[in-house]
């Protein structure tokens, strides 16, 4: 095979096409002209490869496993990686670790928006990556551990990639976060890690020595910042004597995760302390379960309640329910229902419908209205109902409330004089027509107030607008005293809504 390029001996260039066996200027074989010159060179220049491959190799061995304490230290640069599994932070009103991020954006996606909203919430990430960027930043440094400036570059690398977790920790403090044993862990590791590139050092000396001692005594002391103590906050909503507080929170019962402390049994002890701070006289759950509805009895004595199951769901767990309570101190319940909003209300079913091309469809899940008539100790009659519309088919919803206002009409005829409150997850603003059909004849008790905000929150992974699809409505019977959100978050997400609250006149 001739060289493609140029004749080897008078440097004609030749083209790639050019096929024959001797140069075209001068003659010479092109294949056999200073052959044994030529592979000579080649042999040299492929044992200088070998050598540099041979020397980079005995590079690595003496950076990674020359002793024990190598193997060791190229164990733990690996650490970093599985300390973030454990809760790093509290912050954005949950714990926050790797894993927890990462089911975080498999089960809500990721939203830029949503993470940058809360500041704690947006440096307990950027600590996460930064780990994860510089504890492989450090393990790359460590590969050259032999050579000269090898004890400088691993110091100066373990010490940045510290560094970058305190500065954000810090940050994360700073807006109203804490950080937990993960934190701790992970700086401990890094203790660990300046110790070990002393350790691996084969020519020591005290001046090292002394920079190791220090790396090590600052990163320990930086890892007491786990037990600095924060303030307990206690949920607190005034409310007037001559006031009836109703609330409607959708609890998300079945839901949540332990990885994030939205975990359905840390959630009810919280939302039962929360009640007892609000002090309502009744109370409208949606996405209750029957492991709540039990231990409410038990954290809410005061209060009876009201739930059957919907039907349909997978299991106990998510066989939800549209709870009510009332304070029995303030009232007994008359009587007590529960229709399906479908075409037979009074068993259990699920609405189902013919759209405009011919095909049946059906709601996404059995729907119900329950209800009490209660009286108080004045003998005032109330009439409160509790619905949870349907997520997927505005048929439905429509249909649903057409169907609570006729029952709304006969419970009128009834029982003269009587008040009505309604409250509920519709599923949808204001701006829709369920929510209008419900408006012809209740009013929205939170239209007084001017704060506007979505009660929907998606546990603060996206962003869900400002418009609340959660509502209180009333007759015109009653007068309006105040009315708000349930929304304080300092000791954890309660649910992935936000509680609404309205005060009436007694």
């Amino acid at each position: 095979m001739k060289n493609n390029s140029k004749c080897p001996k008078c440097g004609e260039r030749l083209s790639p096409f050019y096929m024959k066996q001797t140069c075209p200027k001068c003659g010479v074989n092109l294949m056999y002209y200073k052959l044994d010159e030529r592979l000579e060179a080649d042999a040299k220049q492929a044992q200088k490869e070998v050598d540099a491959v041979n020397r980079f190799g005995d590079m690595l061995k003496a950076s990674t496993i020359k002793t024990p304490w190598h193997i060791i230290r190229l164990i733990l640069f690996f650490t970093p990686l599985l300390s973030m599994l454990l809760p790093m932070f509290w912050a954005g009103h949950k714990k926050v670790s790797l894993l927890a991020f990462i089911l975080c954006i498999v089960n809500h996606g990721f939203d830029f928006a949503s993470l940058t909203a809360d500041k704690s919430y947006l440096f307990a990430v950027l600590a996460i990556i930064g780990v994860i960027v510089f504890s492989l930043a450090v393990i790359i440094a460590s590969l050259f551990s032999s050579t000269e400036n090898g004890f400088k570059r691993n110091m100066m690398f373990s010490a940045f990639n510290a560094f970058v977790l305190v500065m954000f920790s810090e940050l994360v403090r700073f807006f109203d976060g804490r950080v937990l044993i993960g934190y701790a862990v992970t700086l401990l590791i890094y203790a660990f890690e300046f110790m070990l590139h002393y350790l691996c050092q084969t020519d020591k000396n005290s001046r090292k020595f002394r920079y190791t001692v220090a790396s090590v005594i600052l990163t320990l002391a930086l890892t007491l910042t786990i037990f600095y103590p924060y303030a307990q906050v206690i949920r607190t909503v005034d409310k007037s004597e001559s006031t009836l507080r109703v609330v409607s929170f959708n609890v998300a019962a079945p839901w949540g995760s332990s990885f994030d402390d939205t975990a359905s049994e840390d959630r009810v002890i919280r939302f039962a302390d929360y009640m007892e701070a609000s002090s309502p006289d009744l109370i409208g759950t949606q996405e209750l379960n029957s492991e709540w509805l039990e231990k409410l009895g038990k954290l809410l004595p005061d209060y009876e309640s009201y739930a059957v199951k919907r039907g349909g769901d997978s299991d106990e767990r998510t066989s939800e329910m549209n709870g009510i309570f009332w304070n029995k101190n303030v009232f007994k319940a008359l009587e007590t229902n529960t229709i399906w909003l479908s075409a037979t209300p009074e068993k259990e079913s699920r609405f189902t419908f013919t759209d405009k091309n011919g095909k049946k469809e059906e709601a996404g899940c059995n729907r119900i209205c329950s209800y009490a008539i209660l009286e108080d100790n004045k003998s005032n009659k109330y009439a409160f109902l509790n619905t949870h519309l349907d997520n997927s088919s505005e048929e439905a919803r429509n249909f649903s409330a057409g169907l609570i206002k006729s029952r709304i009409d006969e419970i009128k005829n009834q029982y003269r004089e009587i008040k009505i409150i309604l409250t509920g997850d519709f599923n949808q603003t204001s701006e829709d027509k369920a929510y209008k059909t419900i408006a012809e004849t209740l009013i929205n008790s939170q239209m007084i107030n001017n704060e506007v905000k979505a009660t929907y929150q998606e546990w603060g992974y996206r962003d869900t607008g400002f418009l609340p699809i959660d509502f209180i409505f009333i007759s015109d019977n009653m007068k309006i005293k105040g009315c708000g959100y349930l929304d304080d978050l300092r000791e954890g997400y309660i649910s992935d809504h936000y509680g609404i609250y309205t005060d009436i006149q007694k």
